[in-house]
């Protein structure tokens, strides 16, 4: 592999599709990880169904899977999220995320962006070579060039805005790019905490 040039360690690392390079960080790319039914419920402003084993782990193919999972917790619409977890197909998790009954934009957006945060934590964190690439980006901006969302992309294609017409000041929210940057520090972090312990 190429040594970066320092400028290509300032640019943005663009991502999107799961197939190209970087896809890892698509939240529909498949990963396998477990998160704990307590740590589910501690996301979400619901209490835990009573007699709720909050030590039981829940499998999770994608990230995405994840955050539809908790979308559905979150309204406690329990049929939904048992189809979520029973299809391993990202698009039709994101459609059943979209028929979640009693669904509330402001009361998601609470915690919307935690979810994604913890959900992109456990997916790198209990991977062993995702975790390598993620922490193998540096300080390097992520963004997620996806033209047709404004909110968890940036509404364009990394075609668009490198050496294109696009301002950046043009760009959407970037919510996925901000998340994996997030999860990125508290995993390095989390490293930095046990070396100083061991």
């Amino acid at each position: 592999m190429a040594e970066l040039s320092e400028d290509d360690h300032n640019r943005p690392l663009f991502f999107y599709v799961t197939k190209a390079p970087y896809g890892e960080f698509s939240q529909w790319f498949r990963s396998y990880f477990t998160v704990s039914a307590g740590e589910i419920y501690s996301l979400t402003t619901k209490p835990p169904p009573d007699g709720l084993d909050s030590t039981q782990k829940v499998q999770f193919k994608t990230a995405e899977q994840f955050m539809m999972y908790l979308k559905a917790v979150q309204f406690e619409d329990l049929d939904i999220g048992r189809k979520i977890l029973a299809t391993s197909d990202p698009k039709a998790q994101k459609k059943l995320g979209r028929q979640i009954k009693g669904f509330v934009d402001a009361e998601w957006d609470q915690i919307k962006q935690e979810v994604v945060v913890r959900g992109n934590m456990a997916k790198f964190g209990q991977n062993e070579r995702l975790r390598g690439v993620l922490l193998g980006t540096g300080d390097r901006e992520l963004v997620e060039a996806a033209s047709n969302d404004r909110i968890w992309g940036i509404g364009f294609t990394e075609k668009q805005v490198v050496g294109g017409p696009v301002d950046r000041e043009l760009w959407g929210e970037n919510r996925l790019g901000r998340a994996l940057m997030e999860a990125r520090k508290r995993l390095r972090d989390e490293e930095q905490s046990v070396g100083l312990k061991g």
